[in-house]
């Protein structure tokens, strides 16, 4: 919510306002005993909680507590109908997805930890599962209140499957047809008529590009990659991540991106602006592009959570970012000199030029 309107309606500024409901929050998981109780509806309430706070300053407590969620859900036995099964399968896929992007933002490899005996969430409505209909042969082929997670978990799992193919154009090919699958499946049905449709669309799109970016720029920057890769490459792998990074501001001038603000600032695309600070501490920043990645960088890394701008990850980044713009100043210091020194040369009188000229050395 803005913050004019939350100070309308709950008559507090925003800092206030999400402290005081995080607290009541906490307090009200406290007193129905998260940590023990078999309540599904307050594991519920408790992965919701976890999803949100991801978006927040309190984000670095996310995954350890995640942590405790899963087991919370692994631990807890007894037979279920196939309703509370089905709710399980979808709890146990968001904390699994929402561990997955936590590493993976923290600039490291993910270990796919799933089980072959944890089944997928089912493409049904919520209407379906009211009345019980969870059986994968009842799933929907168009739209439903589980596409989106779906769609998530598709590109999450496509990406854990890159690390086994063996070369390039596999990678290619597993991206492809993935894209192809989430586009028929789920984004063909999206008319536009309701928000998280446009949603659906952009996250989609953009973590896709990630993943091309990714395999990539794993190839140009591996020893034989480095060898063979060429300038034109490189170009186009500086000119996507630039694209990528800047991506939030884009989407910002977008009026259906208002409702989204808060979840899109989540995804802190670590890898394409580690390549580009990268980039700009040792490439020629006289061209357009470098000028404006060199914005678009110093932009991307300045929504970073404080928290994690201190993190091994976040120092990296910073200190690659502060010698592009030592480089920057450097470069703009010279021109500026080099304007200067042009504007201070005195002009010879035109006798003297036209002595100089006529004189057998000057011919």
């Amino acid at each position: 919510m803005p913050a004019e309107d939350i100070s309308a309606l709950l008559g507090m500024d925003k800092v206030a306002a999400i402290k005081t409901y995080r607290a009541a929050t906490e307090h009200a998981l406290m007193r129905a005993n998260f940590l023990v109780t078999s309540d599904l509806a307050v594991l519920q309430a408790f992965v919701l909680f976890l999803s949100l706070s991801s978006f927040t300053d309190e984000a670095k407590l996310v995954w350890p507590l995640t942590g405790v969620a899963q087991r919370l859900l692994t631990t807890e036995t007894g037979s279920h109908n196939l309703v509370s099964q089905e709710i399980r399968h979808r709890l146990y896929w968001q904390l699994w997805y929402m561990d997955k992007r936590a590493v993976e933002d923290q600039g490291k490899s993910a270990l796919d930890t799933t089980q072959d005996t944890v089944s997928l969430p089912c493409n049904i409505t919520d209407t379906e599962l009211d009345l019980g209909h969870t059986s994968p042969t009842t799933q929907d082929k168009g739209w439903t209140e589980a596409s989106f997670l779906l769609i998530r978990l598709d590109i999450a799992r496509t990406r854990s499957s890159l690390a086994t193919a063996q070369s390039l154009y596999e990678k290619e090919q597993l991206i492809q047809r993935y894209n192809n699958r989430i586009k028929s499946r789920y984004l063909a049905s999206c008319d536009g008529s309701q928000p998280i449709h446009w949603l659906a669309k952009h996250v989609s799109s953009v973590l896709i590009a990630e993943m091309w970016f990714e395999i990539h720029s794993a190839a140009c920057s591996s020893t034989l990659g480095a060898i063979i890769s060429s300038r034109g490459t490189r170009a186009k792998l500086f000119s996507t991540a630039v694209s990528i990074i800047d991506i939030p501001r884009r989407v910002h001038e977008d009026p259906q991106a208002k409702a989204w603000s808060w979840l899109l600032k989540g995804y802190l695309q670590f890898q394409p602006l580690l390549f580009v600070a990268a980039e700009l501490s040792s490439r020629p920043m006289g061209d357009s592009l470098s000028v404006r990645a060199w914005e678009v960088a110093h932009t991307a890394f300045a929504r970073w959570p404080e928290e994690t701008r201190r993190t091994r990850q976040g120092k990296l980044l910073d200190g690659l970012l502060i010698k592009s713009q030592e480089r920057w100043r450097g470069m703009q210091q010279e021109a500026t000199l080099a304007t200067a020194s042009l504007l201070t040369v005195p002009l010879a009188d035109e006798s003297a030029q036209e002595s100089q000229r006529s004189s057998p050395s000057y011919q």
